[in-house]
């Protein structure tokens, strides 16, 4: 099966590309606990939340009501 993973940050920086910059050092840092959102690309409307930081029985969570940040 194929998903689509979406992660959404709000940043403050004077460009896009520093935005950018700024996120991509956060994520290469392992000590931040980050949550995705994630759904299956077969034209589900189905979206999960995934908590990497919590246990495999608790990570994985159906999503009621998913706004993007970005339409």
């Amino acid at each position: 099966m194929t998903y689509k993973v979406v992660f959404e940050i709000e940043v403050e920086a004077e460009s896009p590309l520093e935005a950018t910059k700024t996120v991509e050092g956060w994520l290469q840092n392992s000590d931040n606990n980050w949550q995705y959102y994630v759904q299956p690309c077969d034209k589900s409307e189905d979206v999960f939340s995934v908590d990497l930081s919590e246990e495999d029985e608790d990570a994985v969570q159906e999503v009621d009501n998913y706004i993007p940040m970005i339409k």
